[in-house]
């Protein structure tokens, strides 16, 4: 049995030896032949075996790459975004600003207008004042303004815009006056027709319209008919716009019901010109 075993053992020692120095071999021989384009074999081998793992730790990494590119466009759009709304807020209220301003001066032109209109030769100072409060109630028949004594203001100086009258000055401070208007109650102004020139009184009733009386049912009026002041209160000068006529119907006594609109904004005024004596 041992004679038998002798030649397989020389066997297995000569195949260890021989396998080593044949792959040496071969590793020697991969580093002289090269292929076509000039590469050895050792590296070409290499680079097959390294490519599954080079493709898969270039799909992670591109992955990982292309996130992170995502992320960090999403966070400079929205920041883009954010200085986008902040400049579109920016120009907004600039715009508000320029459109305020246009409308301020268009009623100062309006109160230069009518002041003009009026012409100092009639015997009034013309003083520019602001309204700064109103009454709490609905229709506001009470505001104040930023102008007293003190700028030659006194009671019963009557109030305009630049569309007609507005009311007149019932309380006076210092640097404040408070203005009753024309729709108030207790307010009451000498008018007269444009058309026929029919002298009447206009009377606030609290509301949006004024009441003309003594106006008699003989007497035609139409809708949208011009009403002045006729300057005979004493108050008011004469030929100063107050409003249209809206309803014009035949009374149940000797007189009309006729119905007025003031051509003043009442409720939304921000500016009035008040006439002095004290020139």
């Amino acid at each position: 049995m041992t004679e038998d075993r002798t030649p397989h053992v020389k066997m297995e020692r000569i195949a260890w030896v021989l396998i080593p120095l044949l792959i040496l071999h071969l590793i020697l021989l991969s580093l002289q032949i090269k292929d076509s384009s000039g590469i050895t074999l050792l590296k070409t081998w290499a680079l097959r075996v390294q490519s599954p793992v080079l493709d898969v730790g270039d799909t992670v990494f591109g992955g990982i790459k292309n996130v992170w590119s995502d992320y960090a466009w999403l966070v400079g759009v929205r920041s883009e975004n954010r200085q986008l709304k902040e400049t579109v807020s920016r120009l907004s209220i600039l715009n508000r600003s320029y459109e305020e301003a246009r409308q301020e001066n268009e009623r100062l032109r309006s109160l230069v207008a009518m002041s003009e209109s009026i012409g100092e030769d009639a015997g009034f100072r013309f003083i520019g004042a602001r309204v700064t409060a109103r009454t709490p109630e609905f229709l506001a028949n009470i505001l104040y303004v930023d102008r007293g004594s003190k700028h030659g203001v006194g009671v019963n100086a009557p109030v305009l815009s630049g569309d007609g009258i507005v009311g007149r000055v019932v309380l006076v401070t210092e640097r404040y006056s408070q203005v009753q208007l024309i729709t108030n109650p207790d307010a009451s102004v000498g008018a007269m027709l444009d058309e026929s020139r029919t002298p009447c009184v206009l009377t606030g009733a609290g509301d949006v319209l004024l009441t003309m009386n003594y106006i008699s049912n003989t007497l035609p009026v139409r809708v949208g008919e011009v009403v002045l002041s006729s300057g005979l209160d004493g108050i008011f000068p004469k030929g100063i716009l107050i409003g249209t006529v809206v309803v014009s119907e035949r009374g149940n006594d000797i007189f009309r019901e006729i119905k007025v609109k003031p051509a003043t904004d009442l409720v939304r005024l921000e500016e009035v010109v008040i006439l002095s004596n004290s020139i």
